[in-house]
């Protein structure tokens, strides 16, 4: 069996900025750092991590970082791993989206399945690259634990595919449970088949705002 652990990037400026960045580069805030530091020490007294890939984004790459960092692995940059690409939203405050992309941005909000920031990747896109790219990675790494740095939409995917097969669960109450800022999530993968070891793990989280 390969063991996925994926984790969300750390809090960044986009974050605290309320705007939208998909694919747009925005770095890691201060807290976002320190939430970087407590991955790496869960990470590395919890697993035996093999491997690393992350998204090629700076956001995420600066979260597993101190992880490769302690147990001595070098990151493995990856496109596949990137957030949604948000077309004309990408930079854009989420109140200018609600005033100048009314209808996609209300399906952002109300149908998530279904949606596509203008002129950008839909969600349905995100959904069938994330499991087709993660399946390969797994077969390649069989026998193995990979660490996997990601981004909310991506994992939120992700993860409804394990829990329900499909993507309109993405955003239901119940299931996938929320992607927090650096949450930890732990699958299996065997032939052929996705199964969850510990979903939304967030308790190296506990002490920091």
């Amino acid at each position: 069996m390969t063991r996925i652990i994926l984790v969300r990037h750390g809090r960044s400026n986009a974050n605290d900025r309320h705007v939208f960045a998909g694919i747009y580069d925005t770095p890691l805030s201060a807290l976002g750092h320190e939430q970087a530091r407590a991955v790496a020490a869960y990470l590395s007294e919890h697993e035996r991590i093999d491997k690393i890939y992350t998204s090629d984004l700076g956001r995420v790459y600066h979260t597993v970082l101190p992880t490769a960092e302690a147990l001595g692995l070098t990151p493995i940059k990856d496109k596949g791993l990137r957030e949604i690409n948000g077309g004309q939203w990408e930079c854009l405050s989420f109140d200018d989206l609600a005033t100048y992309y009314k209808d996609d941005f209300n399906t952002w909000n109300t149908d998530t399945a279904n949606a596509r920031p203008t002129g950008g990747e839909s969600v349905r896109e995100v959904y069938e690259r994330i499991v087709a790219h993660v399946k390969a990675l797994a077969e390649e790494n069989q026998g193995k634990t990979i660490l996997l740095g990601s981004h909310w939409t991506p994992i939120r995917a992700l993860l409804a595919h394990v829990l329900t097969g499909t993507h309109e669960s993405i955003c239901t109450p119940a299931e996938p449970p929320e992607v927090k800022n650096a949450s930890l999530h732990v699958l299996g993968y065997e032939n052929g088949l996705f199964s969850p070891i510990e979903i939304g793990i967030t308790s190296h989280l506990d002490n920091l705002p």
